[in-house]
């Protein structure tokens, strides 16, 4: 059945809705918890940002181990000749649960939290519409079953609310306890040698060291005018890109070397960006 539905979704395939599929998938992407990440983080509430980071990479954890339990193979890898598949959208990694539709499910859960916190509905609106149109895009791009997605966003909106609510009970110690499980991931990077848990780790680490030296020592006030929101928000990412892409051309395509770019991402977005917001915008 599961395949059934792959191929039923996959007759609508057309050049238009190709694009507007591989478009509504890199939502699901790392690209996108980047920057919700660092716009929480940098203008809304550094401590919410937390919650979010923290969520995402435990969540981003979690599929890879069940994913190295499985070990099921994408719907275009077990039936090269019943499932369409373009090579750009061919991706590494096993199928079951989805990835991006997990990911769909912790930003539809934070989209929820928000919207009650700011009383603004539209917000839930949009994770109901991204935890919708994400997991179809994986189906239609030959990438998932329907079971891979709905396990993914049921088990990761899951995961978020008792992760929210666990962040809740560690009080205003919550950079000690983020702390506390970076020795679990680097264990981990000892035995799984899977590219997306290496980023995530990396990530992880980074972000959970940036955010203790930047509460301890920093202690920026996101607060600004709107002008110079938007300004920060610009320059901040620049400096992230320039550390993900620009270190391509120092260091050898590795499992290492990704760990470390998006190890420095993780302390760029949580202290350095900070670091350099306090003493160059200035609020008068």
């Amino acid at each position: 059945m599961d395949l059934d539905i792959t191929k039923i979704i996959q007759l609508t395939r057309n050049p238009v809705l190709d694009w507007v599929f591989y478009i509504l998938t890199q939502l699901g992407d790392q690209y996108t918890f980047i920057v919700i990440a660092v716009i929480l983080y940098w203008v809304y509430d550094k401590k919410y940002a937390h919650r979010f980071a923290f969520t995402f990479m435990l969540s981003a954890l979690v599929n890879t181990g069940i994913k190295e339990i499985f070990k099921r193979p994408r719907p275009y890898i077990a039936h090269p000749d019943e499932v369409s598949v373009e090579p750009h959208w061919e991706t590494d990694g096993y199928s079951f649960p989805s990835g991006h539709a997990q990911a769909s499910g912790v930003l539809g859960y934070t989209a929820y939290d928000l919207s009650k916190k700011m009383k603004k509905p539209f917000i839930w609106k949009i994770g109901l519409a991204l935890m919708s149109l994400v997991p179809l895009s994986r189906i239609y791009l030959g990438q998932h079953y329907l079971s891979d997605v709905v396990v993914g966003v049921l088990f990761s909106f899951f995961i978020a609310h008792y992760t929210f609510k666990l962040i809740d009970l560690m009080k205003d110690k919550e950079e000690i306890y983020t702390l506390i499980i970076v020795p679990f991931f680097m264990i981990g990077l000892i035995f799984v040698q899977n590219h997306t848990f290496f980023i995530s780790a990396g990530a992880f680490i980074g972000f959970a060291i940036g955010y203790f030296l930047e509460k301890r020592y920093v202690k920026y006030d996101v607060s600004n005018k709107a002008s110079i929101q938007i300004i920060k928000v610009i320059c901040g990412l620049i400096g992230a890109i320039l550390i993900k892409e620009g270190l391509k051309f120092v260091f050898a395509d590795t499992l290492w070397f990704d760990f470390l770019r998006y190890f420095l991402i993780g302390v760029w977005v949580a202290y350095g960006a900070p670091l350099v917001f306090k003493y160059v915008f200035r609020r008068h």
